[in-house]
């Protein structure tokens, strides 16, 4: 069985929460590249990873508003671990 088949046999409760640990394992990372002194952007990727953490697939709380902002916060940290990345 290879790792693709594995993972789209999962349910998608599964899969989403694989998502957010994967996820939030590289907003840690790059919480932990950037440098102390930028602190409103450390504070932005701690936001960014209460978010996240706080998502839950079949809840009100994850709406296309919620959604939308994700989105955009992990945009916003993509453009910062091109800034700050090794």
């Amino acid at each position: 069985m290879s790792l693709d088949s594995f993972f789209d046999s999962l349910d998608p409760e599964s899969q989403f929460e694989g998502w957010k640990t994967s996820i939030n394992q590289k907003l840690i990372h790059l919480k932990n590249i950037i440098p102390i002194e930028n602190r409103d952007e450390l504070n932005y990727v701690g936001d960014t990873i209460d978010i996240i953490k706080n998502l839950e697939l079949n809840k009100s709380s994850y709406t296309l508003y919620n959604k939308a902002t994700v989105t955009k916060r992990l945009k916003k940290c993509n453009l910062l671990h091109k800034k700050f990345g090794i």
